[in-house]
């Protein structure tokens, strides 16, 4: 079969007239090239989002608005918790004893400085009892000492001058042959040793002269060396009295209602140990008096949650749709869930407690708002300056809690090691 067979007559006669290749062929048209340029910029955009973007993780929270400071009453001392002296409720005064704390190792060092002050003053009556006493035996010792040394001198000179005697005659023996030289030497050696003892007693004489004159003045300053140890010892013992007493039974540095109680009796405690809450209220509107949020988180996400964190309230009173949110810091977590009365005494409403143990037990929060004397509030808000209300303590209120900040790409990342199971 010849070649032509294979095609039809009409491609035949265009590709023998190829009248039209001078013309371009439109492989794309424009509305495709649009279509093209406009994906590839979502995927741009899409990149650079999830690469220098910032996805926030929030943590939703119920709460109330409260007025006034809440402190944390804490142990100053380590020991046995015998007696917590508040309950919840409880109105307390700065300066009132609140806790008893079992201070063994004070009370014996109480005891053994007791023990020596007694010997201290015991010590002094016999000196100033006895003192004149015994100088005067101590005057007849010295008077005694004094005698004999006198006498050892007198007997000493005798004893030279008879040494001397021999040692001339010795000499002459030596000088006649009639003894040997060892002879004279043992006989100077025993002259020189009586010189020197006569020296040495005259020494002592001296120092016995020296003892009779200071014996009165002796006493005296005994007398006065027992009395300083006596102040001293007295000093002592009030410090130990006085720290036995800050240590044993702890006052209280603030002023207020008792919210929480945080420690049991028996327990041991340390320096820094929290045994209780107290709320000072110092006033209900915010123009007025310093308004915090206390808000509960649940206990799967309370320990999230850090000092410092940025967090948004706004109060039940406030449409969030409209104003926005109130800015804030978190100031405080509890270390603990908070207990059922301690949230009751905060809220003062037990339906909204109940609701939020429903979550299981929260963590404590609390979180001071950014001020700004622009607005009507007195705080600053997401929107604007805010509604047009005051903020009263006791409102109950929203929030949430920013936990953390990230691009969205560190967010892919893990779901695409998951779904390929590459952990």
């Amino acid at each position: 079969m010849s070649a032509p067979g294979f095609f039809r007559k009409a491609a035949l006669e265009k590709l023998s007239t190829p009248e039209k290749l001078d013309q371009l062929i439109k492989i794309t048209s424009p509305r495709a090239w649009i279509a093209l340029l406009t994906i590839a910029i979502m995927i741009t955009t899409a990149i650079s989002w999830g690469i220098l973007g910032r996805v926030k993780t929030k943590i939703n929270t119920a709460g109330i608005l409260q007025g006034g400071e809440v402190y944390d009453i804490v142990s100053t001392a380590q020991g046995q918790l015998l007696d917590l002296k508040v309950a919840i409720g409880d109105d307390v005064k700065e300066g009132d004893v609140i806790a008893t704390i079992d201070q063994p190792e004070m009370i014996q060092q109480i005891e053994a400085s007791e023990a020596s002050l007694r010997e201290r003053k015991y010590e002094l009556q016999q000196l100033i009892a006895f003192g004149s006493k015994d100088t005067q035996i101590q005057d007849e010792l010295i008077q005694q000492q004094r005698l004999s040394v006198e006498q050892q001198i007198k007997s000493n000179e005798k004893n030279i001058l008879f040494l001397t005697q021999q040692l001339e005659t010795d000499k002459e023996l030596l000088a006649k042959g009639l003894i040997t030289k060892p002879q004279v030497v043992n006989s100077e050696q025993q002259l020189e040793n009586a010189q020197n003892q006569i020296e040495s007693l005259k020494a002592q004489l001296v120092q016995t002269n020296a003892q009779e004159l200071n014996t009165g003045f002796n006493l005296e300053q005994r007398k006065t060396v027992i009395k300083q140890r006596i102040a001293q010892e007295e000093m002592r013992l009030n410090q130990l009295k006085d720290q036995y007493e800050t240590r044993s039974s702890l006052k209280s540095h603030h002023s207020g209602k008792v919210v929480e109680v945080l420690a049991n009796t028996g327990v041991v405690v340390g320096a820094g140990t929290p045994l209780f809450k107290l709320k000072n209220e110092t006033g209900a509107i915010a123009n007025d008096g310093k308004i915090r949020g206390v808000l509960y988180v649940p206990s799967q996400d309370g320990k999230k949650i850090k000092v410092g964190m940025d967090a948004l309230v706004v109060p039940a009173t406030v449409q969030p749709q409209e104003h926005g949110y109130m800015k804030a810091k978190v100031t405080y977590v509890s270390e603990f869930p908070v207990t059922q009365q301690g949230m009751m005494t905060s809220m003062g409403n037990d339906q909204l407690v109940q609701g939020i143990l429903r979550m299981g037990a929260p963590f404590e929060v609390y979180v001071e708002f950014e001020p700004n004397q622009d607005s009507y509030s007195g705080y600053n808000w997401t929107s604007a300056n805010g509604p047009e209300v005051l903020i009263n303590a006791g409102t109950s209120c929203m929030g949430k809690i920013t936990v953390k900040e990230e691009p969205p790409i560190a967010m892919v990342i893990p779901a695409l090691k998951k779904f390929f199971d590459l952990y």
